[in-house]
This record gives C-alpha cells, sequence and structure tokens, in this order.
C-alpha cells in the first residue's frame, strides 16, 4: 500500500525510494499569552490537537492549582486555532492526546513530579465544546487513540514517582461515553501476573499498539492487540526492552527498543543504553537507525503507507520515551525524521523550498493522506507545526475506515456477505452532495452500483448503494469470503471516463458480521434496538425516546420483531443487491437471549421488500415481577455475537 501513497505524491517516472516527497509547513500558531505550542495529535481529516505555555518551563506541569492554568490545551481545525478552555478548579494541567474527524478530543490532566505521585484524570470534549471528566475505572486514563467511532485505547496510571508509568499500569479499551471499559491483557504465559500498557490504536480501531509490564516493571515488552487479542512482538537485538507506540490497519507497528532502569526512584528512569526506534512487521523487528551522528531514536507514528515518523538526537532518550513529546519542551539536539522504504530523512530537509528559519525537532504523529505533525522551533520560538505533501496529481478520495451500517459502539468492523456498512473519508463526491437512494434511484428492482458518479468497490465487484455523500458512503456487501480481508475503495467520477479511485483500505471478511440497528445511537455504546410490535407496528421503547413518535415498553408474552444487519447467508434466491421478494432464513445456526433468558425465536432472516435488511421475530420471555428494566438483547450468528450494548425496555 505505501506505494499508492508515493505514485500519488511524485511526479511521473520518479522512484519513491530515491525522491522523498516534499512538504509544506503551516505553524499552528499560540494561543493569548500562550506563545510555545506543542502538537500532540492528529486526526484523518487533518484536526490538530495540542497545549501552548507562556515560554515553557518544566515546572509548569502539575503546578495549575485552581486558578487560570499557565497550559491550556488546543484544537487546530478548518485552519484555525482555538483554545479548548479546558482549565478548571481542583485540576491540573490539560493535555489533549487524541482527536477524531469530527473534532472529539480525548485527553488527560496531568499532575507529574520528578519526586511525587503521578496521576491523570481523563477528559473528553464532544464536537460542541463540552468536556466530560470521566469517572469510576477509566478516571486514571492517559488516552493514546481516539477514531471516529469515539473508541478510546490507553493507559490507565498507577505510579507512586516520576515517569514510572508502566509500574501497575493497565491497558483499557473505552468509549467517549465512558461505557465499561475493556481491559487489553498481556499474552497468556509470559509474564505471570503482569499488566499491559496501550500507547496507540490504528485508524480502523482494530488494532492496539503497546507492551507487556512484568511484575515491578522489571520487563517491558512491545506487543499489539488485535480485535482486542494480545499478541507479543519481537524484540531488537541487543536490547532487552520495547514499547510499541503506533500501529496501523494492516497491523504494521513501530516504537522504541531500549534498556532502563525502570525501579528507580527520584528521577525516574534512567537511561541504560542508546534507545533506537524498531519497525514490528511480519514477525520481524527491524532497527530503523538514527540521522548521521546521532545515538538515539524513537518511532512515534505509522500511517496506512508504512511512512514512519519520530525523533532523532545525539542526547540520551529523554525521561519518559514516548510520553516525552506530550508533556516535554523540544530540545535542539533533537531532529524529527520521515522513515520511508529502509530511508530516515530529516524533515527540515524535506520542506519544500528550504528551512524557511524551522528546526523540526519532534514529529509524533502521520496520517493516512501523508500529513505529520510535531514540534520545533521558528524563530527561536517554540512552536507545533503540520505538514502537507506536496502532490503532483490532483487530490481523490480516500476511505479511512469502514464500519458496520448499525454504528455500534464498539463499532463492527466485518464485512459479511449481504452486509449493510459505512465507509468514512474524505472527496467521494462534492461537499454539497446528500443522496440518500430512494425507489426511483433502483435499477430493475435492486440497489444502484453508481450514484451521482461516486461507486463503491469490493474486489473487483461494484456493490449496491444506498446513502452517498462527500465523507459518508452506506453501501451492501456482495459475496465475500468467511475469512481474509476484502479490498474496499471508492472511485469518484464513476463512470465518467475521468475515474478517480482511492487506494483500497482491506477490510476483515467473515461469514457473519451481526449487528441490530438503535432508534438513537449513544456515546456509550448503550442503544434502545430498532423493534415494534409484531401485531400493531408500535415501536418498542421509554415513552418520548424519539420527538414525535410513539413507542411503549414490551411486555412478557408480546411477539416483537428487531432490525439489524450483517447476519449472513439466508435461503434467499434473490440476487444479493436486489430487495428482498420473500422471507428467508439464516441458514447458519443462531439464537437470542433477551437479558439472561434464551427467547423463543419465531423467524430469523431477511425483511421483504429492503435489501440487506434482516429481522428476528422472538416472544419476550418472562422476568420477575418489577418495575421498568432495560434488558439487554443478544443475537448470536455462527458463534458471532452482536455488540453487547443493545437492549429492549420491558415491563413486567
Amino acid at each position: 500500500m505505501k506505494f499508492l501513497v508515493c505514485a500519488a505524491l511524485l511526479a511521473a517516472g520518479s522512484a519513491c525510494a530515491q525522491n522523498p516527497p516534499q512538504f509544506t509547513i503551516q505553524d499552528l500558531g499560540g494561543l493569548q499569552d500562550l506563545p510555545d505550542c506543542s502538537a500532540t495529535a492528529l486526526s484523518q481529516s487533518g484536526n490538530v490537537v495540542g497545549w501552548c505555555a507562556p515560554n515553557f518551563n518544566w515546572n509548569l506541569i502539575g503546578t495549575n492549582g485552581a486558578g487560570s492554568p499557565p497550559v491550556d490545551a488546543f484544537l487546530f481545525t478548518n485552519g484555525a486555532i482555538q483554545d479548548l478552555n479546558l482549565g478548571m478548579p481542583g485540576f491540573q494541567t490539560p493535555v489533549p492526546t487524541a482527536v477524531n474527524d469530527s473534532g472529539m478530543v480525548a485527553g488527560a490532566y496531568l499532575n507529574i513530579g520528578l519526586d511525587t505521585e503521578t496521576s491523570a484524570s481523563a477528559f473528553v470534549v464532544q464536537g460542541d465544546g463540552s468536556v466530560q471528566i470521566l469517572q469510576g475505572t477509566v478516571q486514571a486514563l492517559l488516552p493514546f487513540g481516539l477514531n471516529n467511532t469515539g473508541q478510546i485505547a490507553g493507559t490507565r496510571l498507577e505510579v507512586s514517582n516520576a515517569f514510572n508509568y508502566f509500574l501497575n499500569s493497565q491497558a483499557l479499551l473505552t468509549t467517549a461515553g465512558g461505557a465499561k471499559p475493556v481491559v487489553l491483557p498481556p499474552p497468556a504465559g509470559i509474564l505471570g501476573t503482569g499488566t499491559a500498557a496501550a500507547f496507540g490504536m490504528s485508524p480502523s480501531g482494530n488494532w492496539v499498539a503497546g507492551a507487556s509490564v512484568s511484575p515491578g516493571a522489571n520487563s517491558v515488552l512491545a506487543m499489539v492487540w488485535q480485535a482486542e487479542k494480545p499478541q507479543s512482538l519481537p524484540v531488537l537485538s541487543n536490547y532487552a526492552q520495547s514499547v510499541a507506540t503506533a500501529v496501523n490497519d494492516s497491523g504494521t507497528a513501530v516504537g522504541v527498543a531500549f534498556d532502563m532502569n525502570l525501579n528507580v526512584t527520584a528521577i525516574g528512569p534512567v537511561p541504560g543504553a542508546d534507545a533506537h526506534a524498531v519497525l514490528f512487521s511480519n514477525g520481524q523487528a527491524t532497527d530503523i537507525g538514527t540521522l548521521e551522528g546521532d545515538q538515539t531514536s524513537m518511532a512515534f507514528g505509522i500511517n496506512n503507507s508504512d511512512w514512519v515518523v519520530g525523533t532523532s538526537s545525539r542526547l540520551r532518550p529523554p525521561l519518559g520515551l514516548n510520553l516525552a513529546p506530550l508533556i516535554l519542551p523540544v530540545d535542539r539536539n533533537y531532529t524529527a525524521f520521515l522513515y520511508l522504504n529502509g530511508t530516515m530523512y530529516s524533515l527540515t530537509q524535506l520542506l519544500q523550498g528550504g528551512s524557511q528559519g524551522w528546526q523540526l525537532c519532534s514529529a509524533v504523529q502521520v496520517n493516512n493522506a501523508g500529513q505529520i505533525i510535531g514540534t520545533g522551533f521558528y524563530q527561536q520560538q517554540q512552536r507545533a507545526f503540520l505538514l502537507t505533501p506536496v502532490a503532483t496529481q490532483p487530490s481523490g478520495p480516500k476511505v479511512t475506515s469502514v464500519v458496520g451500517a448499525g454504528l455500534s459502539v464498539p463499532p463492527v468492523t466485518n464485512i459479511s456477505t449481504n452486509s449493510l456498512f459505512t465507509i468514512y473519508g474524505t472527496d467521494f463526491a462534492a461537499q454539497s452532495l446528500s443522496h440518500a437512494v430512494t425507489p426511483a434511484d433502483l435499477v430493475n428492482g435492486a440497489l444502484p452500483t453508481n450514484v451521482d458518479n461516486v461507486c463503491v468497490q469490493g474486489g473487483n465487484t461494484k456493490w449496491g448503494l444506498l446513502y452517498v455523500s462527500a465523507t459518508q458512503i452506506n453501501a451492501l456487501a456482495e459475496s465475500v469470503p468467511a475469512s481474509g480481508t476484502v479490498p474496499v475503495s471508492v472511485i469518484a467520477n464513476c463512470g465518467t471516463g475521468n475515474d478517480v479511485t482511492s487506494p483500497a483500505l482491506n477490510v476483515n471478511a467473515a461469514a457473519a458480521a451481526p449487528e441490530f440497528l438503535y432508534f438513537v445511537a449513544n456515546a456509550n455504546g448503550q442503544d434502545p434496538v430498532a423493534a415494534v410490535q409484531n401485531s400493531t407496528g408500535e415501536y418498542v421503547g421509554v415513552p418520548g425516546l424519539i420527538s414525535g413518535a410513539t413507542f411503549a415498553p414490551a411486555h412478557p408474552g408480546d411477539v416483537l420483531v428487531a432490525f439489524g444487519v450483517g447476519w449472513g447467508a439466508t435461503t434467499s434466491t434473490d440476487p444479493i443487491g436486489a430487495l428482498a421478494t420473500a422471507a428467508a432464513s439464516l441458514t447458519d445456526s443462531y439464537s437470542l437471549k433477551v437479558g439472561d433468558q434464551t427467547a423463543n425465536v419465531l423467524y430469523a432472516g431477511l425483511t421483504p421488500g429492503f435489501a440487506g435488511l434482516y429481522q428476528v421475530d422472538f416472544v419476550v420471555p418472562s422476568f420477575p415481577s418489577g418495575t421498568q428494566v432495560d434488558q439487554t438483547l443478544v443475537l448470536t450468528v455462527n458463534g458471532v455475537s452482536t455488540p453487547t450494548g443493545a437492549y429492549i425496555t420491558i415491563v413486567q
């Protein structure tokens, strides 16, 4: 996939390994009376977050008190910087560490001292600017990843001194709504009672990068999780320990190999050897090396084209390793790098038109469009920057993620035959386009494969469409394998003779990827299932759930119809993409549970008159007498269950 980006950015006939891309640079600016800024996170659409301070001083971290903070957080979006106004009484330094395409921000109030307790209080900033302080088991979370569906990956801190944040840490996967987190474990059997730390998440959210941590943090080893399943990564030769700081949608990870004493007191970990950046790919650990004359390097970001960014230095590793670029001032002895096709480049030397007075010291993230963020010096001032690759071809569509059309939290990231799914990205069509398919758009009773000159291609086949806009497409998968991956791409100007096809995103395929549809989608993933009374068609839910619609709770003995997508193969003889002409039952084994009881299912299969829509007709079981209760609803097809947040409201 790396060659697709090279082809888009470099002149015809150029060799990517010989001709690295050139970049334009944008100074992200500063906040009022806070001129020293640092960039900490980047979204796929180019949103940037970071912090600004007044002539940065180490002693500012954790000393905000209850008054106006000397450090505040920013969001850079649509070409302008804005103060997130995160100063709150009783909280310390606000450090944003993740942002998604909608402008949702995650981070933590940090209290870090050289010889005192280190703590974090996690926060989420919604798109409307409202701030939520996460509570419970995620209160001490330091987020390191936030995707477009609201998933957050991070590390819960429980440390007693300095930067020893590995000690008693816990890798967590949660949501922006603060739902009950999933604990990401270390690989079984290698660390006894050890824990883990998470430091990065792929754009789709299907991969998380981090490290396994032995009791006492004597051993820290790089690892990744795929769909919450742990995988250990190889150890780089000549180094005892390592962490994975970032991972892309193909599972290729980067990080740092090092030797450190992580059990010291007072001033935190002390480097015992030069740390080196590492690329983890195809079961191997590759030493990325350093820039000429340097002895230390650290990799912080990787995109789906295997572009790697980080920093190289003449100095020993900084305290805190991958936490350092988030909270420390930059140092002129450090140089931001881009590692591409086996070669490391100084990013300062890749600026179009020369350095222009810039010294780029640290690069922390790179998105799939090739944009890079970091921190450097401009005219003696510490500044946050955004690099954008100089394209030699017109821009085209880009796919950033593919999820199930139910938009569950966490998302369903597999597709199956006849499943409805949603594609997110950029430049699919004109910004003003918003076209929901109507009966007038159908072609011979089937979904159209071309809507306003936009197509979706799965493998070598164009798939049916239900909705098209500039940044979102709802489509229907045709025949896909029961395992492996399927390349999915978007074609702009489709059928005009000037087709522009996005780089393909490899999406995991499965025999079934079941998901319910919901009346309301909540950020915490706890959602009321779209269900109706079989006899009356009345909506099932609490009264007033949706303004203008009539809802009522279900009762034991009622027959309900609940709707969903991705339930797999059926007995239908209709072509995939055509409106179902008759009921057609699921062919794989299935079961339905309401709360802790197995329901009596009367029918499970396609919904006549629709394409890609499934339904299950069932009898509501009896529960102990009591008041109105939200009971979970879980459908399991071929061993795969729907997301756990689905529920229906029942009154005994």
